[in-house]
């Protein structure tokens, strides 16, 4: 019996090119302003987004990549590897990272885009008997605002992100805090992902099973995951859990 659906939040419950792209290009654009002129011929726009997983020319997301599955202090360790010798610490200067913050909270406040209907799916859920949380790799701050933009924050306990104290996916701590919340057992329990990341901590947890956002099942995050657990959208997962028989008919979780 499945009791307890963990969710992933970006490219899950949000469209993450929709809502984290333009924020992303904002830092390095502004990561490329702090560098010295000489600094700007060695490292470029397009070197810095394809370092985590972008390409700038066709918008394409590796779905493996830092930006899909990793937080914005892994994005900022990958960046550093880039910069020159000797011109800026992007992890230890105070005033770059406070800026940073600033700049993803400015570009992101109530500019959350859902990926797709989430509220109608969601709210089915939890009037089903299902119980709910959220486990992403951005902070649960960041989190929390952003379910919050979309009306469904109050479906959700917990909220954990990667500085919740729980560590990052695909570590399984956090997750195993989620079940531990709900009062379930990892028998009882799915996680709803579209990473590796995601992936990885489903099976380190060892829960019952991982359900896959994808647009088509050759993108799932790794070949152990079963093709008939992949859905292109959270409006269809009710359906899902239906035919796997984790939920009935009239909607209630069985």
């Amino acid at each position: 019996m499945i009791r307890s659906l963990v969710f992933d939040k970006d490219g899950v419950i949000l469209d993450l090119v929709e809502t984290w792209f333009p924020v992303v290009e904002k830092l390095v654009d502004y990561t490329l302003d702090r560098l010295p002129k000489e600094g700007r011929t060695k490292v470029t726009r397009t070197s810095m987004l394809a370092s985590v997983g972008v390409d700038e020319a066709t918008g394409e997301i590796d779905p493996l990549g830092i930006f899909a599955m990793g937080s914005f202090t892994d994005i900022r360790a990958v960046w550093q590897q880039l910069m020159p010798p000797g011109m800026i610490d992007l992890r230890e200067d105070e005033s770059y990272r406070l800026e940073v913050r600033r700049l993803v909270r400015e570009m992101s406040y109530g500019k959350t885009v859902p990926k797709g209907d989430v509220v109608t799916p969601m709210t089915r859920l939890a009037q089903a008997g299902f119980r709910l949380a959220v486990l992403t790799n951005d902070s649960e701050e960041s989190a929390r605002r952003s379910l919050e933009d979309i009306g469904i924050l109050s479906l959700f306990d917990p909220v954990i992100g990667a500085d919740s104290g729980y560590g990052g996916k695909p570590d399984p701590e956090g997750l195993l805090h989620c079940l531990s919340v709900h009062g379930t057992d990892i028998s009882e329990a799915l996680m709803i992902g579209d990473t590796g990341a995601d992936f990885g901590a489903a099976r380190n947890a060892g829960v019952a099973d991982f359900i896959c956002i994808a647009d088509d099942p050759e993108y799932r995050p790794h070949e152990d995951v079963n093709v008939a657990n992949v859905i292109a959208r959270l409006s269809d997962l009710p359906d899902l859990l239906v035919r796997r028989g984790d939920m009935s008919l009239t909607g209630a979780s069985t």
